[in-house]
This record gives C-alpha cells, sequence and structure tokens, in this order.
C-alpha cells in the first residue's frame, strides 16, 4: 500500500498541473492537511508549488525521491 506522499506525488505527475483543493478532494484532506503535505513535498524537490492563473498549482519536477534507509525510490 502506498503512503499519501506516493500518492500525492503519483497523482500530480498524471494530471501536470493541479490545484491543492483537487488533491484536497482527491485524499480527502483538509485544507491545512493538504498545504503541508504539499510544502513538504517542495521541500524535499518532488515537486513545485507556482502561482498561476488559477491561483496556486502543483507541479511535478520530474526528480525521484529516494529513501536512503531502504533504498525505495517514489
Amino acid at each position: 500500500m502506498q503512503t499519501l506522499e506516493q500518492n500525492v506525488i503519483d497523482y500530480v505527475r498524471r494530471w501536470g498541473r493541479v490545484r491543492p483543493q483537487d488533491i484536497a478532494e482527491e485524499f480527502d484532506l483538509g485544507g491545512v492537511q493538504t498545504l503541508n503535505e504539499l510544502t513538504k513535498l517542495e521541500d524535499r524537490g518532488a515537486l513545485r508549488l507556482v502561482d498561476g492563473a488559477e491561483g496556486t498549482l502543483a507541479v511535478p519536477t520530474g526528480q525521484s525521491l529516494c529513501d536512503p534507509y531502504t533504498g525505495t525510490c517514489i
């Protein structure tokens, strides 16, 4: 089973440019939880948050995130 983090990254990669509201609806998250998750993923380089005509959007960076302890990548 994938973690929330993995699911969010997959969702953003699949759709390309995603509003935080869409992520909140897809994964049944509150607004604060969604922003915390997106900010954490942005800090780790998995996605970028950019301001667009439709507001803030999450866009993929194309980088993989790898866990140095387990060797798994997302």
